[in-house]
């Protein structure tokens, strides 16, 4: 599988990841499948509302990905993915991203180091759901 995302959605990514610098920053990838490619329209800002630590975890309110994706049903787009930035840490899901994964969703992860976004890679879970497999993101 790949990814394809505009420039401009990856720049609105990298942007939040260093507003939100040194805590993790999340969103949602939003477009349609393809030719066996996941094509982004959008990159959606979510709230990460971790009740502990966002200097190194996210989490997304179920309800807001409820009304997400009844605003998604309406326009005949889906949720594609989610992203999240890892301040200080490499860009690849940690053991925690893994434990809480979806099947059938990509999974991009930008590093920021010292509050500059560095890198962006893509991951989705293999066929039995038990690891990451890097996907190739083609940038437009």
């Amino acid at each position: 599988m790949r990814i394809q995302i505009p420039k401009s959605e990856i720049r609105k990514i990298k942007a939040h990841a260093e507003e939100a610098f040194p805590e993790e920053c999340c969103g949602i990838l939003i477009g349609r499948y393809e030719d066996n490619q996941a094509n982004v329209s959008e990159a959606r800002r979510m709230r990460n509302t971790n009740g502990g630590s966002k200097l190194n975890r996210y989490n997304i309110d179920p309800m807001e990905l409820v009304r997400l994706e009844d605003e998604l049903d309406d326009l005949g787009l889906l949720m594609l993915g989610i992203y999240h930035s890892h301040p200080d840490h490499p860009s690849r899901p940690s053991k925690y991203d893994l434990e809480r994964a979806w099947p059938n969703l990509s999974y991009a992860v930008l590093s920021v180091e010292s509050g500059q976004a560095v890198k962006l890679t893509s991951w989705r879970l293999d066929g039995d759901n038990s690891v990451f497999k890097e996907e190739n993101i083609l940038e437009i």
